[in-house]
Order: C-alpha cells, then sequence, then structure tokens
C-alpha cells in the first residue's frame, strides 16, 4: 500500500518531468524560470534511495531526486515564458496582492492590521508584508498551503487564518449555537483557499493547530477535511 504522503503529493501536484512534457520545455528553460523568479520553486521533493542485493552478497544503490509543483503552475508558465518580465512579474504580484488586501471585507485581521485609524493603508507597513508574501511565494510556500497558489488565496489564506485566531481569542464562555455557525462559516471561507496539507505536515500546519482543533472542540468533527 502507497506511503499517504507520496499518495497526496503525487494525486495534488505535478512531478518536473510531466510539467516538462506538457509544456514542451527543456530541464534548462524550467530552472531559467525558476532561477528569475517567473514561477515558484517546486513545493515537495521526494528523495528515494533503492538498493539492489543479490545471493553473491552484493549490492547497488540508486539515489533519485523527484520535485513536484503545484497544478497551477502550468498556466504561470504559460503566460511567463512568452512575456518575460521578472521586474513586472513582481510588480504586478504585490499590486494585485495589495489589490485584494484593499478591497478586502475584513482587511483590518491582516498583517496586525496595516491600516490606520481611517482605514487608509500604511504603505510602508503593507511593502515590508507584501515583500515577505513574495518570498514565500518564489520558496513554493504557498504551492503547499494554498490551493491555487496565486494573489487571491494568499490574501484570503492570511485573513482567514487571522479570523479563526481571533475567534480562538473571542470564544471563551459556553459553546452556543451561534459561535458553532460562526465557526462553520470561517472553516468554508479556510477551506475554499487552503489545502489539506501533506499528512506529515498536518498537526503543525494552521489547518492542524487551529482549525481541526476547534472544530473537535464544538463537536463539528464531521467537517474536518479528510483524505482521500
Amino acid at each position: 500500500m502507497k506511503d499517504i504522503n507520496l499518495k497526496y503529493i503525487e494525486d495534488n501536484y505535478l512531478e518536473v518531468e510531466e510539467i516538462i512534457r506538457i509544456m514542451n520545455l527543456t530541464s534548462d528553460q524550467l530552472n531559467r524560470l525558476i532561477e528569475e523568479k517567473l514561477i515558484p520553486e517546486a513545493s515537495y521533493v521526494i528523495n528515494s534511495e533503492i538498493t539492489i542485493s543479490s545471493s553473491l552478497s552484493d549490492n547497488h544503490k540508486i539515489v533519485s531526486s523527484k520535485k513536484y509543483f503545484p497544478k497551477s503552475i502550468l498556466q504561470l508558465i504559460a503566460d511567463n515564458i512568452l512575456h518575460h518580465n521578472p521586474e513586472k512579474f513582481k510588480k504586478d504580484f504585490k499590486k494585485n496582492l495589495l489589490s485584494n488586501l484593499k478591497n478586502h471585507e475584513y482587511k483590518a485581521f491582516a498583517y496586525g492590521n496595516v491600516f490606520d485609524e481611517n482605514g487608509e493603508i500604511d504603505l510602508i507597513k503593507a511593502d515590508k508584508a507584501l515583500e515577505e508574501e513574495w518570498n514565500y511565494f518564489c520558496k513554493g510556500i504557498y504551492g503547499i498551503c494554498t490551493l491555487e497558489s496565486n494573489e487571491e488565496a494568499i490574501i484570503e489564506k492570511e485573513i482567514a487564518i487571522k479570523r479563526i485566531l481571533d475567534f480562538i481569542e473571542n470564544k471563551a464562555g459556553s459553546i452556543t449555537q451561534e459561535k458553532r455557525n460562526q465557526l462553520k462559516e470561517l472553516n468554508d471561507v479556510f477551506n475554499e483557499y487552503t489545502s489539506n496539507f501533506a499528512p506529515y505536515q498536518r498537526d503543525l500546519s494552521s489547518r492542524g493547530k487551529y482549525l481541526d482543533k476547534l472544530l473537535k472542540e464544538f463537536s463539528l468533527e464531521e467537517l474536518i477535511k479528510k483524505y482521500d
């Protein structure tokens, strides 16, 4: 039986050789896109070692490495291999992050609140936060924790987590139907943009540390996301 972590990654991600075949690229072309930060690094790397032995008391080792990217990488490659402009890509990426943030109903929750008392954004604080998000994106982190690994998903996940933390901070007292309904809504929003994480990562992920535990506490175990 295949390991549950391998199954999760193989079901939800594309291995680098498959990407090269689908997009009709060379390895050098793909690596260049990564180096120039036009696409993120691999989200998962699986290193394997196979040992062959025989009745002659000998052995031979085969070491291999496979890199896996989110499926959304295909569209990103298609866009950026034609419009090869790393500076513009980064600028547009941060601009889209900022636009999604400004237009969000719950924007005050994000990044420790980068808005002033008049609801105007502090561009210095915001740019620092968005630059960090850009770096996380380039490292392949958002290919792990978001479903689409794009600007909308990044902002939505940030705000969803902060809203869940706010719920935890203010949930003292008895469990009421109003609180259960609020938690259900938070769960729906979180699931719309956030992945399950690989099983070995689950307990330390935002889903495992916060949402899974809350759903158990509020007797909503049936809403906990399962693996196929």
